[in-house]
């Protein structure tokens, strides 16, 4: 067994931090660092901006959601032997501690396991500064998966 990256796995994640971070709005917004990519293991820093604050003055939950379920499904591209679809079937959050709209983040996550078609994760999501644990989480993901065929009602 491999410890690296598959390089068409590697060409795909190139593309996809570029796509991510010049067009897609959001992510373009959370200002998005790998700070480690490796053969089912995926850490970025991220920034938490003032727009995604909540009704308190802190960071929206939804926000924190979006970031692990994202970097998450980084570390199960990761693992993969050859690039297919994947998609998030279950997600289970703990929210911790709040954060503070401005504040940088890190997020880290692990594909532990590929059995099935199905993904494994777990990981957090830290502060910068103090490494105070805002969410901890762990998912699944489907592996191979297909769209809707053309013409479909559902």
């Amino acid at each position: 067994m491999t410890t690296e990256i598959n390089p068409a796995i590697g060409a795909m994640l190139n593309t996809a931090r570029d796509w991510l971070t010049h067009e897609h709005s959001l992510f373009r917004s959370l200002n998005l660092e790998p700070v480690l990519i490796g053969k089912g293991k995926a850490t970025f820093e991220v920034d938490l901006p003032n727009d995604f604050a909540s009704a308190s003055g802190t960071v929206h939950g939804g926000l924190m959601t979006i970031i692990i379920d994202s970097i998450f499904g980084l570390a199960v591209f990761t693992a993969l032997e050859e690039l297919k679809p994947i998609a998030t079937v279950n997600l289970r959050l703990d929210y911790i501690s709040e954060a503070d709209p401005g504040e940088r983040a890190v997020c880290a996550a692990t594909c532990m396991t590929i059995n099935d078609e199905v993904a494994f994760v777990s990981g957090d999501l830290r502060t910068h500064h103090d490494s105070r644990l805002l969410a901890s989480g762990a998912g699944a993901f489907m592996v191979g998966t297909r769209g809707l065929s053309k013409g479909s009602r559902l």
